[in-house]
């Protein structure tokens, strides 16, 4: 069931009644099986004013859906990703506008006469401005032989640009890959990795002690045993039965994928979120810069994405080539903000300076910085379903929360 704190909505100046209305969409989405299993949490400032989980975390086994449910987030890694890049960032590892081929040399190799190249900088892939595509050419294939993740860099640092760094945008996880290569990069130079030679195994590491520093108690990049029976198992991916399966296969959960690799409880989805608001902030900066943490939510660009053609059957899976492109995508570093246009799942009525991120396993979890407020909803019902955006279902969830603040 989905709880509702009396006390912390009161204090929280939020109408119960309204906000009821809006629980009651998600408790009907599970009830008629648009989605197997959710949780929801909300919170606005210091109080967890709504937090539920319903329905089933596993169909085959009707395991429910619980507190101690890892859900595989998907993309809302990126954001985790960029944040451990940031810390990077601070400490002076790397820079956001040098170009990455000094840290990736392989990016531009000696006889490579492919434009462009070298103008690609670390803010770029963070934005998803770099013009790589969402994912490389070899990435069936990798998947299906069960390749090592260090393959996955190796395809990525050959990929094309499909167009001028900056001028589009172009949902990239190959870009957070090279990202995340160029962090593990930097600490093992460094010496902040002892022991590890391998530039994704620092980079993991790394990443879940700052995790750890944020709040996140329960999240794992690779999950064993006992993280893989609590584990919420994701339906329609589209890849049913194979053993690459999105989500799923033991090979997926075994990656440590840092563009989408993660598996984590709603409860430290909401405080990785929380970190980033303005009431937060002083207590993030001890792990984070105060500059990190308000650029990383600060609109950095807002170019229009990129045309269909471009990258066509490289896109990410969440992207519909039925639709319009965008004539504006405003993006930070990790988070996408909102903007002055409608969203998919920030709705009509939150703020522009609204931030989130979705995951293609059906999560999401966004936050209206002037209200001081996060909400995250993670379910097992892939977002290639098309479920979320369907009757504008999660804009409809959002635009109900916000009619419910006093």
């Amino acid at each position: 069931m989905f709880d509702v704190d009396p006390e912390a909505v009161a204090s929280s100046s939020i109408n119960e009644g309204r906000l009821q209305r809006a629980i009651g969409l998600v408790g009907n989405w599970v009830d008629t099986g648009i989605v197997p299993g959710a949780s929801l949490l909300i919170a606005r400032g210091d109080n967890l004013v709504v937090e539920g989980y319903r329905g089933l975390a596993d169909i085959k086994t009707k395991r429910a859906a619980s507190r101690d449910t890892l859900w595989s987030i998907a993309s809302i890694t990126k954001p985790v990703t960029a944040a451990a890049v940031m810390a990077c960032v601070d400490s002076g590892l790397l820079s956001l506008d040098a170009p990455i081929v000094e840290m990736l040399p392989e990016f531009s190799a000696p006889g490579d006469v492919r434009p462009k190249r070298n103008e690609v900088t670390l803010r770029h892939l963070l934005t998803h401005t770099s013009g790589l595509a969402g994912f490389s050419r070899d990435n069936i294939t990798l998947r299906q032989r069960h390749a090592p993740i260090d393959d996955f860099i190796t395809s990525f640092l050959k990929e094309d640009l499909h167009f001028q760094p900056g001028r589009w945008h172009l949902y990239s996880s190959v870009g957070y890959g090279l990202a995340a290569e160029m962090a593990g990069r930097a600490l093992i130079a460094s010496g902040a990795a002892p022991g590890i030679t391998r530039s994704l195994q620092a980079h993991e590491s790394f990443t879940l002690d700052l995790l750890e520093k944020l709040g996140v108690a329960d999240a794992a990049f690779r999950p064993g045993d006992p993280e893989q029976a609590r584990s919420a198992w994701v339906e329609s991916t589209g890849q049913e039965g194979l053993d690459w399966e999105i989500g799923n296969s033991r090979y997926y959960r075994s990656l440590g994928m840092p563009w989408g690799g993660l598996f984590t409880r709603a409860r430290d989805v909401l405080a990785f979120i929380q970190a980033f608001l303005p009431s937060r902030r002083r207590a993030s900066s001890r792990v984070l810069s105060q500059t990190a943490l308000e650029e990383m939510v600060r609109s950095q660009v807002a170019p229009a994405e990129a045309p269909v053609s471009v990258a066509a059957s490289q896109r990410d899976i969440t992207w519909d080539p039925t639709s319009e492109p965008r004539a504006s995508v405003p993006w930070g570093l990790g988070w996408e903000v909102k903007g002055s246009g409608a969203g998919d799942y920030f709705g009509d009525a939150a703020h522009d300076t609204s931030f989130g991120h979705f995951g293609a396993s059906g999560t999401i979890a966004w936050a209206d910085p002037e209200e001081e407020l996060a909400v995250v909803l993670l379910t097992n019902q892939a977002w290639a379903s098309r479920w979320p955006v369907r009757d504008r279902r999660l804009a409809r969830l959002a635009d109900a929360i916000m009619a419910a603040l006093d």
